[in-house]
């Protein structure tokens, strides 16, 4: 994943960049989708599930801004104007938007795409965060049913590192590559917020299959290697849709 420069060195940069130059720090905060209540979310996925949400956690950054849309397959390229260096665990069916430590810093300038990084907890967030999400990268409990076929689901979802190669490694899988956005980071008077839609993620998921499996606590689960947590995980790393960044005044 590429990384901003020291804030140092950007100073000595600002002289010369044609995107902006001028040092900023804002705050950042994340959220869920923006609606008068929290709590479960009913929605029907693209291929006629209807999913009702009870539980949605997501741990995600750091975020690395660019002037450039991202090359497939790169993990460098373009420039990165600003940097949230900070994982946050975001509860997704949470409407308010909740402060990440120490913010956005970086330099003004126009930004069309985020690199997001995809990890499991680190140990920056709760307990509880890390006891429920362990090696994975998402959390989701709810229930989906299409016809008369019923299936209450709850598991993390996890990336299969084993599927890392030379020219696909961890940290290419371990990421959104390159989030649409249009944002223009001004010199003052700006917070950057994003807010998190799941109602996509599950769009290429078929649920039959967990009934397969053995329930826990009325639950079916799934594995790493599942093609349901793979389906999952398209779903997380879609581009658009999904993560909706804003520039909001302060």
């Amino acid at each position: 994943m590429i990384r901003l420069a020291p804030l140092a060195l950007l100073a000595s940069l600002a002289c010369t960049n044609t995107t902006g130059g001028a040092l900023i720090v804002l705050p950042f905060s994340a959220g869920g989708l923006e609606r008068a209540d929290g709590g479960s979310l009913s929605f029907t996925t693209a291929s006629g599930w209807a999913v009702t949400l009870e539980e949605a956690r997501e741990a995600i950054g750091p975020f690395y801004f660019n002037v450039s849309p991202p090359q497939t397959g790169a993990l460098q390229g373009g420039l990165v104007i600003v940097q949230v260096t900070a994982q946050t665990v975001v509860d997704v069916l949470d409407p308010m938007l909740r402060p990440v430590v120490a913010g956005a810093n970086g330099q003004t300038g126009t930004a069309v795409a985020v690199e997001i990084g995809l990890l499991p907890p680190d140990e920056s967030q709760s307990v509880p965060d890390v006891e429920l999400l362990g090696t994975g990268v998402a959390y989701v409990r709810g229930t989906a049913s299409q016809a008369a076929t019923s299936v209450p689901f709850a598991g993390v979802v996890a990336i299969d590192l084993s599927l890392a190669t030379p020219q696909n490694p961890p940290a290419a899988l371990q990421r959104v590559n390159g989030a649409s956005v249009s944002l223009t980071f001004e010199p003052s008077g700006q917070a950057l917020t994003l807010r998190i839609d799941p109602t996509t993620w599950f769009d290429t998921a078929d649920f039959a299959p967990l009934l397969q499996g053995t329930p826990v606590n009325g639950y079916y689960g799934w594995d790493v290697g599942s093609s349901f947590n793979q389906a999952v995980l398209t779903g997380l790393r879609q581009t658009s849709g999904v993560y909706g960044f804003a520039l909001v005044p302060r």
